[in-house]
């Protein structure tokens, strides 16, 4: 009885060591289980990207991953608030919304601070970017995945053709609810209202907003061109997207899977980035043919509105030095 009261103990003690391990020292192999949910249609390049990586992963054998589109999970922030609960779940969000656990990444989404998102792959990889990917974790239980994913630039569709900051007053365009988007709306002229994503569409079918500030992908995919006749392409935004989780659950993982998981969504990112530039143009001859009018418009007036707001948020002094990091 002895002997086989101190075997048991034996195995109850090198399980607990197993378990006790650092992060990437789970002593499970997987496959892991997770959910990957957003707020974007089947159809949006968003989503497209999250079907790729969730199809490698699942080829790996490490991962049975699940995608969950069109807020079927919630909206960004609840499944965000899901994963620090310790749910095993991922979206993806923008540097607007992860400014109000620090402040200072907001930097990244500020208006017409990138041209395209050609430097996003350079910019993760950044002294900046990396002192910012490990305070999320080590304050806030958060695991940054990565930050070069792109959903597109986003212009303003309405009902009105806009050629100067002055053509958008009194008019309420839907907006994301973070200070970044609202003062930046605010400083070109509109009346900026925040809104979840999937009431845009009979908003502005109910008069209740007169548009939406939005990437060509998600005016696409959530077909707002049937209810809006102008794609104003100001081009004011290049909308970064975030993959996030809750660190807890990264952390219960193999070093292996962990791994192989960013290296994925590193890869699918950069990939998309293309993907993203290529059906922008498809979509906008698409949305053309449903009788929208998509037009290019003269950046310089908009540009000259939104520099006030890089003083109001104190950012000037650190997109010089996120700028130098970037080799601009």
């Amino acid at each position: 009885m002895k002997k086989i009261l101190m075997s048991f103990l034996g195995a109850l003690f090198v399980l607990g060591f197993g378990f006790a391990g650092g992060a990437g020292e789970s002593i499970a192999k997987g496959p892991y289980k997770i959910k990957f949910g957003n707020t974007q249609g089947e159809k949006d390049t968003q989503t497209m990207g999250l079907n790729e990586v969730a199809r490698r992963l699942n080829a790996s054998g490490l991962f049975e991953v699940t995608v969950y589109p069109s807020s079927a999970l919630g909206e960004t922030d609840d499944i965000m608030e899901q994963g620090l609960q310790g749910a095993p779940v991922l979206t993806v969000t923008d540097p607007g919304r992860l400014m109000s656990y620090i402040n200072e990444f907001g930097v990244i989404q500020m208006p017409y601070i990138f041209k395209d998102a050609s430097d996003l792959d350079k910019l993760i990889e950044t002294p900046m970017y990396k002192k910012w990917e490990k305070s999320f974790e080590d304050k806030f239980g958060l695991k940054l995945i990565t930050s070069n994913w792109y959903s597109g630039a986003r212009n303003f569709v309405c009902d009105k053709e806009i050629n100067k900051p002055s053509d958008l007053k009194g008019l309420k365009i839907r907006t994301i609810g973070a200070q970044l988007y609202t003062e930046s709306i605010n400083a070109m002229g509109a009346v900026a209202t925040p809104m979840a994503w999937s009431e845009v569409y009979s908003a502005i079918q109910q008069g209740a907003i007169d548009g939406a500030e939005v990437q060509t992908p998600s005016s696409y995919a959530t077909r707002i061109y049937e209810v809006s006749k102008v794609t104003n392409r100001t081009e004011h935004f290049q909308l970064i997207g975030c993959v996030v989780m809750g660190a807890k659950i990264f952390n219960s993982w193999s070093r292996e899977a962990q791994e192989f998981f960013i290296k994925t969504f590193k890869e699918v990112g950069s990939e998309n980035q293309q993907l993203v530039k290529k059906l922008t143009l498809q979509y906008e001859k698409e949305m053309e043919g449903y009788g929208m009018i998509v037009r290019d418009v003269d950046k310089t007036p908009f540009i000259e509105a939104v520099q006030p707001v890089y003083d109001k948020l104190n950012y000037r002094k650190l997109k010089d030095e996120l700028f130098k990091q970037l080799g601009y």
